[in-house]
């Protein structure tokens, strides 16, 4: 069966952005999306940016899943940050009291510039 979450990968400057389309949900698209950060973090890519402004459904799962993988980018030194969030999303993260640890953006610019002004790299 074919997954609910498509990911597409691109690089901007030292940033990974990974476009996000679909539902990051139990069992499917949270795992979907937790490879492609540890292939990420194999590869020493450690400043990633998840758009997801095609984002259609999130679940616990999902959300669980961005918090868990948040603490596993920091441990090794870098950030994952949220770009375009939908309302959908916004909402359930807000509701999950999850959104107070993400920095999340609108402009995509500006998210690939905060990288730059971490204080642990």
């Amino acid at each position: 069966m074919a997954s609910k979450l498509r990911v597409a990968y691109r690089k901007v400057d030292d940033v990974t952005v990974l476009d996000l389309t679909g539902e990051i949900t139990l069992d499917d698209g949270d795992l979907v999306l937790r490879r492609y950060i540890h292939a990420l973090l194999e590869q020493g890519r450690k400043k990633i940016l998840l758009n997801l402004a095609g984002i259609t459904a999130m679940d616990s799962a999902g959300v669980g899943m961005l918090a868990a993988k948040l603490k596993t980018v920091r441990e090794q030194h870098g950030d994952l940050k949220l770009l375009h969030l939908t309302t959908r999303s916004s909402r359930i993260l807000g509701m999950m009291k999850i959104l107070t640890i993400f920095e999340s953006f609108d402009d995509e610019a500006l998210a690939v510039k905060s990288f730059d002004f971490n204080a642990w790299e």
